[in-house]
C-alpha cells in the first residue's frame, strides 16, 4: 500500500518540526516515517549568495529554491511513498515550492506564526548552537525575511489547512491537529495497494 504522504511547510522556525513530532506521535500505531526538508541542502560551495543591501557581508543562502538538492528529494519521496511506512510526513520551508513533490502528497499543511515569535525562536536555537547573536540578526534581517516573503510565504495558497504555530494559538492547533489525524486515518484506509496505483 502506498503511504498517506503529509507536506508541512512554514516560515523559518514557525514550528514545522514541533508539529511534524506532534503528529508522529497522535497517529500510533500507524508507521510514520518523517522527512526533514534540511537533509536536502547542497553543500556549502554550491549554496547561492546572498549579500545585504550596501554589498558589505555576503552569506550562504539557505532560504530561496536554489539552496536544495530537490532532484534527490523527490527520490527519497517516492522512495518513501512506496516504502514499509503508512505515513511519510515531509516537512521544510520550501517543501511546498516544488509542483512535482506536492503531486506526491495528500495532504498540504502550512504553519504559520507572527515574525516577531518566529525571529525569537531563532536567536534561541542558533544562540544554543553556538552563533554569533549579531550575526544571526544581521542575517536575518538582510536576507531571511526577504527570502520569506519571496519564496515561503507564497507556498500558504498551496495548503490544504493552515495550521497555528504561535504559543498562544495551542487550542486551536490542537484542533486542528486532530483534523488532520482524523483525514490521516481516512485516508489511510481508502489508500490503493500498489500495483493498483495508475
Amino acid at each position: 500500500m502506498s503511504a498517506f504522504v503529509i507536506g508541512i511547510s512554514g516560515g523559518s522556525a514557525s514550528g514545522k518540526s514541533t508539529i511534524a513530532e506532534e503528529l508522529r506521535k497522535r497517529l500510533a500505531p500507524l508507521r510514520v516515517e518523517v522527512i526533514n526538508q534540511d537533509r536536502y541542502f547542497l553543500p556549502t560551495d554550491r549554496l547561492p549568495r546572498h549579500a545585504n543591501r550596501d554589498g558589505t557581508k555576503e552569506w550562504p543562502d539557505h532560504n530561496q529554491p536554489g539552496s536544495f538538492d530537490f532532484p534527490r528529494l523527490r527520490a527519497d519521496l517516492r522512495a518513501a511513498r512506496e516504502g514499509k511506512a503508512e505515513v511519510v510526513i515531509a516537512e521544510g520551508i520550501l517543501i511546498l515550492h516544488d509542483e512535482e513533490i506536492r503531486s506526491l502528497m495528500d495532504l498540504k499543511l502550512y504553519v504559520e506564526a507572527d515574525a516577531d515569535e518566529r525571529i525569537v525562536r531563532r536567536i534561541r536555537r542558533n544562540v544554543a548552537r553556538g552563533y554569533d547573536l549579531e550575526g544571526i540578526c544581521d542575517f536575518y534581517l538582510d536576507s531571511v525575511r526577504y527570502r520569506h516573503r519571496e519564496f515561503n510565504h507564497p507556498t500558504r495558497a498551496h495548503a490544504d489547512l493552515v495550521i497555528p504555530g504561535g504559543k498562544d494559538d495551542w487550542q486551536e492547533t490542537d484542533r486542528l491537529l486532530e483534523e488532520v489525524c482524523q483525514r490521516v486515518r481516512t485516508g489511510v484506509k481508502e489508500k490503493p495497494r500498489s500495483g493498483a496505483r495508475p
